[in-house]
């Protein structure tokens, strides 16, 4: 069950900061190679890290920074990024980090100077060859504190319903094997979530898990699964959630598995009273190729079934991908669900052209770079968390890679439905029972010449709750010319229109010119 969220304990940014400060403290551990220099990844398989440093200069001009409908303020915004990215593959920590920091300042405009943060890290350390291992992660971004407020595509703007969060969890484990008979793993978790100005969203939760698998390879295999979540949001939704399932797994060939499972739970997800109940599900996947993937899961709660169901194929040069899912949504119980962003989608893209996932997260940032796309696109309909609920995603995307133009498209819907009562609810739930998201997205990328490109990417999100006025729009269009001035200079100046509508409406138009430079 992955984790994502916990207790920020009135730190504002530090979790995220202090983040970013362990994983640039590893980073230099890891950039160091038999002869303690720093080595760059190749695609021979040696003893490789990449570390990247950069730094970017992005003036914006806006005709209406305050996303007012009648109190527009045209302001010069200046932003400032050192970044930097760090990808290694071997030794005692592997893992990658793309962390930036954006310093804005106002122009023309009464708006105070501020920081953004944004990181997204992953690695695991093996601190015992093959029996102790340690997984970590972190992340900061820009999420809308409510999804019925002002949405805008540019979070440099003054939103007032704009927050910075950051999230942190860490995941000791143990795993060998019990003789010859069967193998262990004995993991527990910590995780951390801050919403900065403000206490709606902040969140914590630990908890513990073991398995019991049987050893060596088997048509038949069968697992014995014990774990105990507790989670807890600071406006006061706590919760927890323990069970012991057993499974069986049947592979009657390379291309099919399927699985059964079943087992006891004891959970106040529902109404905050523990009640015991009997929970079972059944899996199927089928796998006719490396490039083609068919899977099925479905588990029944007490508290709300849980299913996945993915389709997944792709071709040389493009890949569909379907996905439709449920599961709860409460701090430590977070299903990562489909991709929601151009990163997600060409790290998908490129599974087959680079088989090693941290070769091919840099591949991937280097690419979105070059085609002036951005990696994160499709996040900016997340909202921030406040309580328990069911959370249902469905994701459509395919994307095209041709000889000079690059096609990504996306249709995604979020049904997110309040578990507790309004009384026990914070934030969107404690007015409304469900948030209905649906987003339309289009990036087109075309190499004018092999050092320059064009972007055209269009949007529309939409939003809406039980009552006719909890609605939001959003709709723009944006154009780009990128250009490559040196082998590791990069230009991207552009243009973008947008228009929302709701309780909040506002139309902005803006011009932008971006400069990074690599290191």
């Amino acid at each position: 069950m992955p984790i994502r969220n916990i207790h920020a304990r009135e730190w504002g940014l530090q979790p995220g900061v202090v983040a970013v400060a362990c994983l640039l403290s590893a980073s230099a551990v890891w950039a160091q190679d038999e002869s303690g220099a720093s080595s760059k990844l190749s695609t021979s398989g040696r003893p490789s890290v990449l570390v990247e440093p950069r730094f970017g200069v992005m003036q914006t001009w806006t005709d209406n920074n305050r996303l007012s409908r009648t109190d527009k303020d045209a302001a010069l915004l200046t932003t400032l990024t050192p970044g930097i990215s760090i990808s290694t593959t071997r030794g005692a920590v592997r893992g990658s980090l793309d962390y930036s920091l954006n310093g804005i300042v106002y122009t023309k405009s009464e708006e105070k100077a501020r920081v953004q943060h944004s990181l997204a890290a992953k690695g695991v350390a093996e601190l015992i060859d093959n029996l102790f291992f340690v997984d970590a992660s972190a992340s900061i971004s820009q999420q809308a504190a409510s999804a019925f407020g002002v949405q805008t595509v540019d979070p440099s703007l003054a939103n007032a319903n704009r927050r910075e969060t950051a999230t942190v969890s860490l995941s000791p484990r143990l795993q060998g094997r019990l003789g010859s008979l069967a193998n262990f793993e004995f993991r527990a978790n910590a995780s951390a979530t801050n919403v900065s100005d403000a206490v709606i969203g902040d969140s914590h939760a630990n908890g513990g898990s073991l398995r019991i698998s049987r050893a060596g390879r088997a048509a038949l295999m069968w697992s014995v699964d014990a774990s105990t979540q507790k989670s807890s949001f600071k406006t006061g939704a706590q919760n927890r959630v323990s069970s012991v399932t057993g499974s069986l797994n049947y592979k009657p060939d390379i291309d099919w598995q399927l699985g059964v499972l079943a087992g006891r739970e004891r959970s106040d997800l529902k109404d905050f009273v523990l009640r015991n109940s009997w929970t079972y599900g059944a899996n199927l996947s089928w796998t006719p190729s490396l490039r083609t993937k068919v899977s099925a899961d479905f588990q029944s709660h007490d508290y709300g079934d849980s299913f996945t169901y993915n389709l997944e194929h792709r071709w040389s040069r493009s890949a569909l991908r379907f996905s439709d899912s449920q599961s709860v949504n409460a701090a430590s119980f977070q299903n990562a669900g489909a991709p929601r962003s151009n990163y997600d989608l060409y790290f998908f893209q490129f599974a087959s052209l680079v088989p090693d996932p941290a070769q091919r997260d840099v591949f991937v940032r280097n690419f979105l770079r070059a085609q002036g796309l951005t990696p994160d696109a499709l996040a900016n309909s997340a909202v921030v968390d406040t309580g328990p609920t069911v959370l249902r995603n469905q994701l459509l995307s395919y994307t095209l890679q041709g000889v000079r133009t690059t096609i990504t498209t996306t249709a995604s819907r979020s049904n997110n439905r309040r578990l507790a009562s309004a009384s026990a609810s914070a934030g969107d739930f404690a007015a409304t029972g469900r948030v209905l998201q649906r987003s339309l997205s289009l990036n087109v990328s075309h190499n004018l010449t092999p050092t320059s490109s064009a972007v055209l990417s269009v949007l529309q999100q939409e939003s809406e709750g039980d009552s006719a006025a909890q609605t939001t729009t959003l709709r723009s269009i944006s154009a780009s010319w990128n250009c490559r001035l040196g082998t590791r200079t990069n230009f991207t100046l552009g243009a973008r229109a947008a228009h929302s509508g709701g309780l909040i409406s506002y139309r902005e138009n803006a011009m932008f010119a971006n400069l990074v430079q690599q290191f």
